[in-house]
Formats: C-alpha cells, sequence, structure tokens
C-alpha cells in the first residue's frame, strides 16, 4: 500500500512541476497588426442606382486591428457607407469618375484606392460582332474542345487552353471600327498558375500598327471561373482589339474562359 502512495505522490510531483514550468515559460505576445492594406479590383463600374461593397484585403491575411477611413474624392457621384468589417457600400448617384480610398487612421497611414466609374445605362457587350484570331492556337486546332473561339462564346462552361510562350495574344476583328471602353476577363476551371498575371489590351485600324489603351500587370484571380471587370478611357474607334498576354503565373500553359468586350454608353 505505501508503495502505491509514494507512486502517486510522486507523479502529482512530477505534474506540479510540469504546470509550475508550464506557467513561468508562458508569455504574453503582443498583438498582431496588419502591416498592408489592398483592393484587389481597382475597377468599380456601376450603372446610377447600383450598390456595391468594395472589400479590402489587408496583409497577414488577419482580422483588422487597426481603425480605418473611407473616402471618395466627389462625393456627387456616389455616396459610401462604411460596414462593420472595414468594407464600404458605394451607391452610384449620378455619371461620372472618382476615386474611393481606405486610409488607416494611426501613424502608419496604410492606404489603397480603386477607381470608380458610374454610367447612365448598362455596358454593351460587342464581343459577338467580332471575329476571334489567335497566334497559339490549341494543339487540337479551333474547332477543337479547348479551341480559340470558347474564349468568347459567351459560356463560362468553357475554356481556350493553349501552349504558352510570348508573344502571346488574342484579337478580336470587327467589320466596323468600334470604341469600347470596357472588358470582363473569366479565369478557367482550374490551374490558376495558366492565368494571365500581366497583359495589355490594344487597338489598331490596320492590324499592324497598335495603340496601348490598358495595361495591368500582377494581377490575381483568387478564384476558378472568377469574372473580374476592367474599363479604361477610349475615345478612339478601332477595327481590332488585342489582348496581349505579357506574362501568366508560371505554366507552360494558357488558359482562359472568357475575354469580353463592352461599348460604355455617352
Amino acid at each position: 500500500m505505501k508503495s502505491k502512495f509514494y507512486i502517486f505522490k510522486n507523479i502529482a510531483i512530477v505534474i506540479f512541476a510540469i504546470v509550475l514550468c508550464s506557467c513561468e515559460g508562458r508569455r504574453d505576445f503582443p498583438q498582431l497588426l496588419e502591416s498592408g492594406v489592398d483592393i484587389e479590383n481597382k475597377d468599380i463600374l456601376l450603372i446610377t442606382g447600383e450598390t456595391a461593397d468594395i472589400v479590402p484585403r489587408f496583409q497577414p491575411n488577419i482580422d483588422p486591428q487597426r481603425e480605418y477611413l473611407w473616402e471618395i474624392n466627389n462625393p456627387d457621384i456616389a455616396d459610401i457607407e462604411t460596414n462593420s468589417d472595414q468594407s464600404v457600400s458605394v451607391t452610384a448617384k449620378s455619371s461620372g469618375e472618382t476615386e474611393v480610398t481606405i486610409t488607416s487612421q494611426d501613424n502608419e497611414g496604410l492606404t489603397a484606392s480603386a477607381f470608380l466609374k458610374v454610367i447612365a445605362s448598362n455596358p454593351v457587350d460587342i464581343t459577338a460582332m467580332g471575329s476571334i484570331s489567335v497566334n497559339n492556337e490549341n494543339g487540337g486546332g479551333p474547332n477543337a474542345g479547348e479551341g480559340s473561339p470558347k474564349l468568347v462564346d459567351g459560356d463560362l462552361g468553357t475554356k481556350y487552353l493553349a501552349s504558352y510562350s510570348t508573344p502571346f495574344w488574342a484579337t478580336l476583328e470587327f467589320d466596323d471600327a468600334v470604341i469600347a471602353g470596357y472588358y470582363a476577363l473569366t479565369s478557367g476551371n482550374d490551374a490558376p498558375s495558366r492565368d494571365p498575371r500581366d497583359w495589355e489590351i490594344q487597338g489598331s485600324n490596320d492590324g499592324t500598327n497598335w495603340d496601348t489603351l490598358d495595361s495591368r500587370s500582377d494581377e490575381l484571380f483568387r478564384e476558378r471561373n472568377l469574372t473580374r471587370e476592367f474599363y479604361f478611357n477610349n475615345n478612339t474607334a478601332y477595327k481590332y482589339y488585342r489582348f496581349d498576354i505579357l506574362a501568366n503565373n508560371g505554366d507552360g500553359l494558357f488558359q482562359m474562359s472568357e475575354w469580353a468586350l463592352f461599348t460604355l454608353p455617352d
């Protein structure tokens, strides 16, 4: 009986020592603060009366601990209302362009901005009016299940897939010159490494001399079959519009479900 008592006594001493050491070794770590803020979708296109939320992303990916202030350069174009999760609701009031900015209210001054364009009516999808051509076709040809026509077929469930190396472009040719100012890109159903990262939208009236209308770099599609929209200032009618992919995310293949091109109302 005594031996059992001593065994239990020794076990209790060991447990007490472990607990004591754990308590002495405990440290109070400072609260982790975000070190950066960004807005992934930097182009917001709204029709008068529409409301959309702009959601910031914080680095590292934690709940924000700092206080932030949202501001709009021209409040005549839209109203803004800050939400409890630090996003902002934007309600379009009148046509025009302005900038919406989030800024931390401390000495760090973390900040990010998005451009807002408000239009009076829906943009017009002109994609189907053009004919597609590419400089690097799918290995099975244009009529294959993942041939280039799938890039502009209006079906987010299909995709264009081809070996990737630069130069790499897709062109829409129209019978008559048109003024485009807005486009949408939809990522593929898998393999984010095949997504475009850097690209340009170019316009031409002879298919040889090209004007750069929009340039993007370090863009990210965080989800599969995600549609992202971009607008650019353009007052010139072009017969050709080119989507020139300068870099993807490092894969030997390129893929995209959809490229759509639009005109904007006056």
